[in-house]
C-alpha cells in the first residue's frame, strides 16, 4: 500500500528540510503544505524533494489537513508536525494496525500530554472513543476514511477522532515519544477554549 505523508508547516524553515529527508525513507509520497510562512519553509521542503502546496495565507491547521487530504494519493495517510517534535521513525509502527487490517485510523499517542485543555479535552473523547491521546498530531489513517472526513473544529483535538468514529473507523492507539519543540510554542493551545464545546457538541449529537 502506498503511503502520502502530510506536514502541515507555518515559518518551519529550521526543521522541514531535516524533517522530510527522514520522512522519504518511509513514504512514497511527501507533501509540505505552507500555510502562509513568511520564511523559507517552501524553499527548504522543495530541496529535499518534497511535494509544496502554499496556501499564501494563514488559513490554519484545519485547513491545511483538508488541502492535504485532497492531494494525497497514498492508500494511507500520515498526518506529522513539521517542528521536530515526531520522529519519522515511529511511521511504520502507525502503519502496522492498519496494515494488518486491525484498524482505519492509528494515533501516535503521548504518554503524558502536554496541557490541562489537553488532558481535560481527551477525557471528554474518551465518553465515544477508547484513546490515550485525542489531542496528538500524530496520526494515520486510511485514505477512503480520509477522504470522507470534513475536519471540523478551531482545530483537530477530539473532533478528528470522533469524527472518525462516527463514520465508522477502527481506531488504536500506538504510543511514541515526543522532543520539544526546537523554536516557538505551541499554536494549538489558543483554540482549546472553544474546541472544549465543540467536543462536547460532537458527544451530544
Amino acid at each position: 500500500m502506498k503511503v502520502s505523508v502530510i506536514l502541515p508547516a507555518l515559518n518551519e524553515e529550521k526543521t522541514i528540510g531535516e524533517i522530510v529527508k527522514r520522512v522519504k525513507e518511509y513514504a512514497d509520497q511527501v507533501i509540505v503544505i505552507d500555510d502562509g510562512s513568511s520564511d523559507r519553509t517552501t524553499e527548504k521542503a522543495k530541496e529535499q524533494g518534497a511535494t509544496v502546496i502554499s496556501h499564501g495565507e494563514n488559513r490554519g491547521y484545519v485547513a491545511s489537513l483538508r488541502t492535504g487530504f485532497r492531494n494525497a494519493n497514498g492508500d494511507i495517510i500520515v498526518i506529522m508536525d513539521a517542528d521536530g517534535q515526531h520522529n519519522p521513525e515511529d511511521i511504520p509502527r502507525l502503519l502496522k494496525p492498519i496494515l494488518a487490517g486491525e484498524a482505519d485510523l492509528v494515533i501516535g499517542a503521548r504518554d503524558k500530554l502536554s496541557s490541562f485543555s489537553e488532558r481535560l479535552i481527551t477525557r471528554l473523547t474518551r465518553f465515544r472513543v477508547d484513546t490515550k491521546d485525542a489531542c496528538s498530531g500524530f496520526r494515520a489513517l486510511r485514505r477512503d476514511v480520509a477522504k470522507k472526513m470534513r475536519v471540523k473544529g478551531r482545530c483537530t483535538c477530539g473532533t478528528f477522532v470522533l469524527e472518525a468514529y462516527k463514520l465508522g473507523a477502527r481506531i488504536r492507539d500506538v504510543e511514541v515519544k515526543v522532543e520539544p519543540r526546537i523554536s516557538g510554542k505551541s499554536r494549538m493551545k489558543k483554540k482549546h477554549f472553544i474546541q472544549f464545546f465543540l467536543v462536547l457538541k460532537e458527544l451530544l449529537v
